[in-house]
């Protein structure tokens, strides 16, 4: 699954071996494995107290060969800026849940292990450039961090970039887990277009087709998340006036898909979507009013 933005002329989108643990006779001078300690950074350390110990993930700055997209020409994420976003996301993101749950072992049993930033867009033959992506549960990749100016945080690219990305791929691994109710797929199951849903143009474009986000009319799943990413991301007002621009009959098939929607996030995961957005939106605040500590760790 992945999560995208558009850039065009045209177009501009809102949007085996046996193993012993005995070292005794082992020649370590001669070990193909380097048995010298691993020298940690200061985010290293924090990484550790922040993420790894309280929710099991190890986050990855470093760009790894093996961890990411070879199909693209990318870069690595420039330290700063990576320190910005880890400390963005938990605030925005994990602690959101936590706070949401008031379970801080949900997230710890759900979240993917691996979270992995890389600094530049990754772009598609058709002109798309993946936001994120979330690869069978056990890892979130998160793009073009080298956007984010640390000197003047913009709230709304984030959002744009990285909050609506991280509640998108978050709840594919919801539904992936515990399955939504299939008649969601049938509402509108004779609109969806594929690949093809950059073509759609801006967001309101969708609305008028009964999908809140262009990306949501490429196939049901992905419809399902952005209707909670884009819920609780944006104001009440947001929405409201989506569905007022969305017009009477598509205005209908949001709200009946969104029904599906909200009484699965309760009933299934005990999540009143109301709720937690009242949650993120406060924490997104903090972050635009500068509440919240995203010095860099040196």
């Amino acid at each position: 699954m992945k999560k995208y933005i558009i850039y065009s002329l045209i177009i501009t989108l809102t949007c085996g071996l046996g193993a012993c643990n005995n070292d005794e006779g082992v020649d370590k001078a001669n070990s193909i494995f380097s048995t010298e300690e691993v020298e940690r950074s200061p985010f290293d350390n924090w990484i550790l107290g922040n993420y790894t110990h309280p929710y099991n993930i190890a986050l990855k700055y470093r760009m790894e060969d093996n961890e990411s997209d070879m199909t693209h020409v990318l870069a690595p994420a420039d330290y700063k800026k990576s320190v910005v976003l880890a400390k963005i996301i938990k605030h925005v993101w994990l602690e959101a849940y936590d706070e949401a749950t008031g379970n801080p072992d949900f997230l710890r049993q759900y979240i993917p292990k691996t979270i992995h930033f890389i600094g530049s867009p990754a772009y598609e033959d058709n002109g798309t450039m993946v936001l994120g992506t979330a690869e069978g549960g056990m890892k979130i990749t998160l793009y073009n961090v080298n956007d984010i100016n640390p000197d003047k945080i913009d709230i709304n690219l984030l959002n744009e970039y990285y909050f609506q990305t991280m509640h998108h791929e978050f709840a594919h691994i919801l539904h992936q887990t515990k399955n939504y109710d299939p008649a969601f797929d049938r509402i509108t199951e004779n609109a969806y277009i594929g690949s093809d849903w950059y073509m759609v143009g801006a967001n309101r474009n969708a609305w008028q087709q009964g999908f809140v986000t262009s990306y949501a009319m490429s196939e049901s799943r992905e419809d399902f998340v952005e209707n909670i990413a884009v819920y609780v991301t944006n104001t009440e007002d947001y929405w409201n006036n989506m569905l007022q621009n969305a017009g009477e009959s598509s205005r209908a098939l949001i709200k009946q898909k969104f029904e599906i929607v909200y009484s699965y996030m309760e009933q299934t995961w005990g999540i009143n979507l109301d709720e937690l957005r009242d949650i993120v939106l406060r924490r997104q605040d903090d972050i635009a009013n500068g509440n919240v500590d995203l010095s860099i760790i040196e």
